[in-house]
């Protein structure tokens, strides 16, 4: 459970700040400490990975609706433990905004991982 730990991500954002790191597996318990960190450091993101929609973590859709739009980014989980049918099925009941749609589903990842578009 160790690399799961938040607030072990606190001293590496610190130490190097030019890396940009991603969150995986959705930061539970700690999502709350996740997304006040992900507003102290800039290259500091939160992915879906591992969670069926239907399970984001309340305050991380609440982050994404107010001031991180910008950092959170789709991940699924398939073939690992979840169906594409269950994950697009799921999706639309996500309570985010109409902004953070866009951002979350495509612009995000381009951004962080220096995709071309």
């Amino acid at each position: 459970m160790a690399p799961q730990k938040i607030e072990l991500l606190d001293e590496v954002c610190w130490f190097f700040p030019e890396l940009k790191i991603v969150m995986r597996h959705g930061a539970e318990p700690w999502e709350d400490l996740a997304w006040k960190l992900m507003l102290k450091y800039p290259n500091l993101y939160y992915s879906t990975s591992a969670f069926a929609p239907r399970f984001y973590p309340k305050s991380i859709i609440e982050f994404a609706n107010t001031r991180g739009a910008d950092k959170i980014l789709y991940a699924g989980y398939f073939p690992m433990g979840l169906s594409l049918d269950r994950i697009f099925r799921e999706l639309p009941e996500v309570p985010f905004k109409e902004h953070v749609w866009p951002k979350f589903l495509r612009e995000n990842a381009v951004k962080v991982f220096n995709l071309s578009t």
